[in-house]
């Protein structure tokens, strides 16, 4: 299986999508920095709770919104700059569902490129069984996952640190500490995409299901709340939320919950993905 592991890593070095994907993370997060603000890829807006709500807590205290869009990017930047107390990088880490979309291209190269180019059939009819090759699979794609997520938290910290001044950091230990609460919600989306793509196996497929499945889920669970007149505190636990709440100082009651959902959620999807890859037929 190890010898699969590391097979899979070469690989992966080799992959221009690989490259892609650290980048298009460097790219997200140099960006957010520069312009000290936090980029998201995607929002949902359920009854009171948002996750785009960091604004208010910065300058809308103290600008309206009409002058806040007349800003130049360089005047925006200096009143960012300006605000007491602000924690940019904590911002950014409230805005670490953006990673999700980078989980994509690891899960894609390490899985389904096997499955499109026909190359599993052959490595099933060596030594390797089918457990192991999804434990070797789902191994690799959690350890380059969990990687990227704490390399993107410490780059979030000096690159802020360093471009900004320390004007708007947090120190490294409150970065360290919101992202092991964020773990398990990183690890149960990998784990969500290692389901998917173990559950659809091609590179086409799993691209079509698994770009738009978060922004999907939010939707139907704003319409949810409004159609059924659900409690909007359900949104609590929809990911961009989670893992923006868990950043902020949360409960408890609140970590205990969201690790709770976080097992859930990897176990559903890992048991699908694996018993879906079971019972499939190899071509």
């Amino acid at each position: 299986m190890f010898n699969m592991i590391r097979a899979d890593i070469y690989r992966i070095t080799k992959s221009i999508a690989f490259y892609i994907a650290i980048g298009i993370a460097l790219i997200m997060l140099a960006s957010s920095i520069y312009i000290v603000q936090p980029g998201s890829v995607g929002q949902i807006s359920v009854g009171d709770v948002s996750t785009t709500d960091y604004m208010q807590d910065t300058i809308i205290d103290n600008m309206s919104y009409e002058e806040i869009s007349g800003l130049s990017l360089g005047d925006l930047r200096r009143e960012m700059l300006n605000i007491d107390g602000y924690a940019l990088d904590k911002d950014i880490l409230a805005s670490n569902m953006n990673l999700y979309y980078v989980f994509i291209f690891i899960a894609a190269i390490v899985i389904t490129v096997d499955f499109s180019y026909g190359s599993v059939k052959n490595t099933l009819t060596s030594a390797i069984n089918r457990n192991r090759y999804f434990a070797s699979k789902t191994l690799l794609v959690m350890g380059i996952c969990m990687l990227i997520f704490f390399m993107n938290t410490f780059i979030c910290y000096f690159g802020n640190y360093i471009i900004n001044q320390g004007k708007v950091s947090s120190d490294l230990w409150t970065l360290t500490k919101i992202s092991l609460m964020q773990l398990p919600a990183m690890i149960a989306l990998a784990s969500l995409l290692i389901g998917i793509a173990f559950t659809f196996r091609k590179t086409s497929v799993f691209n079509v299901v698994s770009i738009p499945f978060i922004m999907v889920f939010q939707l139907i669970l704003a319409a949810a709340v409004k159609i059924f007149s659900i409690d909007p505190k359900i949104a609590d636990f929809e990911f961009q939320i989670m893992i923006s709440k868990l950043s902020d100082e949360p409960s408890g009651s609140y970590i205990t919950r969201s690790f709770i959902y976080c097992a859930v959620i990897s176990a559903v999807f890992l048991g699908v993905g694996f018993t879906s890859f079971r019972k499939s037929e190899i071509k």
